[in-house]
């Protein structure tokens, strides 16, 4: 098996939010400029010393269930092939809404070392519908490939969804199903993009699994030293960019601000 690229501890991993694929309704038909722009990204990223990034199809607005248009496929490989020719650290692959295979396949064809999951087990009620547990696919899938050297980390309790189709289960329920069905690793996050989770998540998510547990959502200069105890790895983006907007553009002086504090405080606790 080939040998992974492993998240340090207390890492930081900078998300690339990916302008509008082909075929969605905010693509602007310039294949080149989305992948220059998510390069310029990467490029300030390796500048602030960040030690892994996550490509994610952000603009993709409104997100949709698989399968995605084959031109956006195509497109999110070819960056992805790039980005890892100009980054030695893990880099990990996100496609929304809930197009699990389709990272999986995406980060073997371009070797990246892992994928952030949403739906790995249960169900819950996503933009576009319904979204369904892809672990018995997802895993057969990653068997297939002689892939096992690419983790699976996933989202419980996911943001911007409904959950009650499964409203009697605690998030500690989640946990341990996904443990159970042989995920690599944990995300906890706020109920939003950009809102910071609750502390009392972690204490109790801790406290039934040993698996690595990370922060993706809501982390910003202000309050990066009250979670670094609590996670593992830390997925960050919207505080990176213009006026802490989701889909702003990344500003070099907002990443250099966070990483002074993020290296600082994680050096103290090391």
């Amino acid at each position: 098996m080939k040998k992974p690229r492993e998240l340090p501890p207390k890492s930081l991993a900078a998300m690339i939010a990916i302008r509008a694929l082909p075929g969605t309704p905010l693509y602007e038909g310039n294949d080149q400029k989305v992948i220059d722009l998510a390069m310029k990204d990467l490029e300030i990223y390796k500048k602030a010393g960040v030690q892994s990034i996550v490509l994610e199809n952000d603009f993709d607005l409104p997100y949709m269930r698989p399968p995605l248009p084959d031109s956006a496929i195509k497109l999110m490989t070819t960056i992805a092939k790039k980005a890892r020719n100009e980054f030695d650290g893990p880099i990990g692959i996100q496609l929304l809404e809930a197009a699990n295979e389709t990272s999986l396949e995406i980060a073997y064809k371009a070797d990246l070392d892992y994928i952030r999951v949403e739906g790995f087990v249960f169900a819950h009620v996503g933009t576009s519908g319904i979204i369904e547990g892809c672990a018995a696919k997802l895993l057969r899938k990653r068997k297939e490939l002689k892939a096992d050297h690419i983790k699976i980390f996933t989202d419980v309790k996911k943001k911007h969804c409904s959950h009650a189709l499964t409203a009697d289960l605690d998030i500690t329920d989640e946990v341990k199903q996904a443990e159970f069905c042989l995920v690599d690793g944990i995300i906890i996050t706020g109920k939003f993009t950009g809102v910071q989770p609750e502390h009392n998540d972690f204490v109790k998510v801790r406290a039934v699994t040993k698996l690595p547990i990370l922060v993706g959502s809501g982390m910003t200069p202000e309050n990066i030293s009250e979670f670094l105890p609590l996670a593992d790895a830390f997925i960050v983006g919207s505080v990176f960019r213009k006026d802490g907007k989701f889909l702003g553009d990344t500003k070099p002086d907002r990443v250099g601000k966070f990483m002074d504090v993020f290296l600082k405080e994680r050096d103290r606790l090391l």
